[in-house]
This record gives C-alpha cells, structure tokens and sequence, in this order.
C-alpha cells in the first residue's frame, strides 16, 4: 500500500503531466504555421489566431475559472477542464478548416485554463506548509518545461509523422485522460477536504 506521502507526490505528478500538455499546446504550433496554412489553406490573418487566439482565451479564463471552482467544486472543473482538453485536442487534429481548427484551440484555451487553475489549487490541499515550496517548483518546473519542448518536440514531430500528431491527444494517447485517471487511482480526490471537492 503506497503511504500517503508518497500518494501525494504521485497525484502532483499525474495533474504535472496534464499542465506541461497546456503549457505545450502554447509553442508546440510555431513550427507548424506553414504546414497549417497548406493543410487548412488558412490565411495569414487565421494562422495570427491560430497562435494567439489559444494563449488568449487561457489567459482571459484564469479568473473565471477559479470562480467557477469556487462555486461548483474543484475536482468538477478539473474533470470538465480535463476532457474538453482531450475533445479540443482530437478537434484540432481533425479540423476541415481553418475556422474549425480556431474554434477548437479556442476550446483548448479555455480548457486549458481550468487545469492550470485547478492544478495551482489542488497543491495547498495536497501539501502541508513546508512541502509547498517543493510542490510549487514541479508545477512551475512543468510550465517552463513546457516553452522550450515545444518547437523541439513539434519540428520532430513534423519531420516524422502527420501534423494532426502535433496535438496532444495524438501522444499514446494522451498525457491528459491518463493523468485524470492516474490521480483518481491513487484516491488524492477522495482524501481532499470538502472545500476542494
């Protein structure tokens, strides 16, 4: 049976995986820009929106996310933020069009938004006072992580396999449900106080 401080550091680690796939999902797609604009026959105008309509949304919605957190339990926005990431991922892979593709990053940005909130909260239940600074350095060491992987891991991904590989519900199959998944099983969600849940 893993003890409970141990269980901890493995839930930070399952919502960790969920938070480098948002933080991904912000320069993942600069090395794809041209192969987009073929693909979507997207203007110069839609790949603009393309890069920056993802990172604006999940900025604008940070706020309202924690209030919809407050209001309606933490683990339900987690859970909602987790799967609209996944159903926004499979979007961008599929899009027909270069609208279709904005409206699914827009989704994503607004997913994104409410792992990255709820990630941030879950660490002052998870950690006792002094475990905090630690905790804080995975969540922020998986933000940073996250800006120079991206164009490396896109330019590979691009040279290799499909663009639709460029997003993260394509990556076996996906850091985000499995992470939902992982925290659920080591019953972090359960052993929260009611005010998180």
């Amino acid at each position: 049976m893993m003890s409970s401080a141990t269980a901890r550091w493995w839930a930070l680690g399952a919502v960790q995986l969920a938070v480098l796939a948002v933080g991904l999902d912000i320069t993942v797609l600069s090395v794809a820009l041209p192969t987009l604009a073929t693909a979507l026959h997207a203007s110069e105008s839609d790949l603009q929106w393309f890069s920056s309509g993802y990172t604006l949304v999940l900025a604008a919605a940070m706020l309202p996310a924690g209030l919809l957190g407050d209001r309606y339990g933490r683990k339900k926005v987690m859970l909602i933020a987790l799967a609209l990431f996944g159903v926004g991922s499979a979007a961008c892979a599929y899009a027909p069009s270069a609208g279709a593709f904005l409206v699914a990053r827009l989704a994503l940005g607004l997913a994104g938004a409410g792992v990255i909130v709820m990630a941030v909260s879950a660490l002052t239940v998870l950690f006792k006072e002094e475990e905090r600074p630690r905790a804080v350095a995975v969540w922020a060491g998986a933000n940073f992580l996250a800006m120079p992987l991206g164009p490396i891991l896109g330019g590979w991904l691009l040279s290799n396999y499909w663009w639709g590989w460029l997003r993260p519900s394509c990556w076996c199959p996906s850091p985000v449900p499995p992470s939902a998944r992982g925290s659920t099983r080591l019953g972090w969600w359960r052993r929260v106080p009611a005010w998180w849940a």
